[in-house]
């Protein structure tokens, strides 16, 4: 399933904003988990979430060029 989500200007700006806090935030916990599972877990959500967050950064940059 894929789902558009249509924002903007300033609300892409926050978005791309509170995604860059989320993975400083998910960074630390990484860091200092124990539990192999959740390890696991925030890893893949890192990963979608760092996805995310690039996929925005370049539709801002086009948005910029344009």
């Amino acid at each position: 399933m894929n789902i558009e989500l249509s924002l903007a200007d300033d609300e892409a700006r926050e978005l791309a904003s509170a995604l860059d806090i989320r993975l400083l935030e998910m960074r630390s916990e990484l860091a200092h988990t124990d539990d192999h599972a959740y390890k696991n877990d925030l890893r893949r959500s890192r990963d979608r979430l760092q996805a995310v967050a690039q996929r925005l950064d370049r539709l801002l940059a086009s948005q910029k060029a344009a």
